[in-house]
């Protein structure tokens, strides 16, 4: 497959078209996003006015994802693409680039403050969107892109984005108010994806994984005693992973493994569910 890539970048960037390429039968803005969080951002700036593709599926995981001759012909159709970061980009940027030369490549961690990537990674985490107070920073982005290209419906850019905004507030101090309480401020993952939501809420994050990996049988008897010392009782885990660690690892501290997926599409909901099941773990 890789020895067409060439040709294959060569005829989306010819089909590229003239200024208006990107835009629908109906004159909306079209916009291609690396995750299904994004998803969501751009289409409550967007409302009826944007169109929007994701690359990663549900299930899919964006640090192994290749996207497919499909999506790249949607590239080369399209306004805007939004990036945040995920390790498929590192790969597929330039190549992003090529196949339509007029695209508005916006970076969603633009303007925000950056954590660290777990041990074993150079990048900055890309997880900002596990962070009420970040995703209002990325919709006021967006907005602003949005404005720019399409300024006949700046109006409504701005007034979604606003009440985005306001749902963003009150979720804040919802889960604020929700995990005041909380003594354990510890909680096990098996993939590190929930930094700034951890940052935001004063709570800490302790990964099964190891660099990146399954654990070794040191790590993990490791991570066992110190689960045990902490009284922690549940591990989180996320569907594009295996289970086989996190579930050793809750059998061997009388505990629990729940799913919850940093990719899921509905923020608001989702972040909600990690509070709720935060609270529930700790009780």
């Amino acid at each position: 497959m890789h020895r067409f890539l060439p040709f294959l970048f060569l005829l989306l960037s010819a089909c590229g078209g003239g200024p208006d390429a990107g835009r629908d039968a109906g004159g909306a803005l079209r916009v291609v996003v690396s995750v299904l969080p994004l998803k969501y951002i751009a289409e409550r700036v967007g409302g009826d006015h944007v169109q929007v593709h994701t690359l990663v599926r549900p299930g899919q995981s964006p640090a192994t994802y290749d996207p497919t001759p499909r999506q790249m012909a949607a590239l080369a159709e399209a306004d805007v693409y939004v990036r945040v970061g995920v390790p498929f980009e590192r790969a597929w940027l330039e190549r992003i680039r090529a196949a339509n030369a007029r695209l508005r490549i916006v970076d969603a961690r633009e303007g925000l403050d950056l954590l660290p990537a777990p041990a074993g990674d150079e990048t900055p985490d890309p997880h900002v969107w596990t962070d009420p107070l970040r995703i209002k920073r990325i919709a006021f982005h967006l907005r602003d892109v949005f404005s720019e290209l399409d300024p006949s419906h700046a109006a409504d850019y701005r007034a979604n984005a606003a009440r985005l905004a306001a749902e963003l507030d009150a979720l804040d101090g919802e889960i604020r108010q929700r995990l005041a309480g909380l003594k354990a401020r510890r909680f096990l993952v098996f993939h590190p994806a929930w930094g700034y939501f951890a940052a935001r809420y004063g709570l800490q994050q302790i990964a099964v994984q190891h660099e990146g990996k399954s654990p070794g049988a040191h790590h993990l008897g490791e991570l066992i005693a110190q689960a045990r010392r902490l009284g922690i009782r549940t591990v989180f885990v996320q569907r594009e992973f295996s289970r086989r660690d996190a579930e050793a690892v809750a059998r061997a501290i009388g505990g629990r493994v729940v799913a919850l997926d940093p990719l899921a599409y509905d923020l608001i909901d989702n972040l909600r569910r990690v509070a709720a099941a935060l609270a529930e773990g700790a009780a």
